[in-house]
C-alpha cells in the first residue's frame, strides 16, 4: 500500500541557548503537523550552531587567548546525545551504554545532555519524521552530525563527521 509523504523544510536560526532553539523546533515541529508534513528537515548545525565567521583567534602555529575563549563557547554550546566518540553503534541506539550514577535526587536520569530524548519526544508527539543538524560533542571532539528521528522508533540513526574548527577550516 502506498502511503504519501509531504516533506517540509524548515529555514530556522538557531537561537542564543539550546533550550530556546528546542522550543523553537517543538513549535515549527508543530505547525508542520497542522500542515500535514510527514518529514521535516531542519538546517545543518542548527542545534549547538553554525560557527560562521569565527576565526577561534588562529594564525598559523599560534591561537589567541580570545580564540581559545571563543573556541570554548561554541564547545559548550554543543549537543551531548550520549553517545561515544568512537561511535558506539547499535548499541546506542538500543540505549544499551550505560547510564550516568543517580543523582542527588535517585534519579537516573539520561545519557548526554537530554536532546536525543527531547527530539524524540516531539516526533511522537507530533507524528513527523525529523531530519536535524546538530553540532555534535562526544569526548573531546565536535562532530557535525544529522540525526534522523521516526516517531514510533524514536532515534534511527546519526550521521557524524569531524567538524574542522579553528585554522583547518579556514
Amino acid at each position: 500500500m502506498s502511503r504519501r509523504l509531504t516533506l517540509g523544510v524548515s529555514q530556522s536560526h538557531t537561537l542564543s541557548t539550546l533550550p530556546e532553539t528546542l522550543s523553537a523546533l517543538q513549535k515549527t515541529t508543530q505547525q508542520a503537523a497542522s500542515l500535514g508534513i510527514s518529514l521535516l528537515l531542519f538546517p545543518e548545525a542548527y542545534l549547538g550552531g553554525y560557527p560562521r565567521n569565527c576565526s577561534f583567534g588562529v594564525a598559523v602555529g599560534t591561537r589567541k587567548d580570545s580564540g581559545r575563549e571563543q573556541f570554548l563557547q561554541h564547545f559548550k554550546s554543543a549537543v551531548d546525545l550520549g553517545d561515544t566518540p568512537a561511535g558506539a553503534g547499535d548499541d546506542w541506539l538500543k540505549r544499551k551504554l550505560p547510564l550516568p550514577a543517580p543523582d542527588e535526587d535517585g534519579g537516573v536520569g539520561v545519557r548526554g545532555d537530554g536532546t536525543r530524548e527531547f527530539l524524540e519526544k516531539v516526533a511522537r508527539e507530533t507524528g513527523v519524521f525529523l531530519v536535524v543538524g546538530i553540532v555534535e560533542k562526544a569526548g573531546g571532539s565536535l562532530y557535525c552530525s544529522v540525526v534522523y528521528v521516526e516517531p514510533a522508533r524514536g532515534v534511527l540513526g546519526k550521521r557524524r563527521k569531524v567538524m574542522p574548527v579553528g585554522l583547518e577550516s579556514q
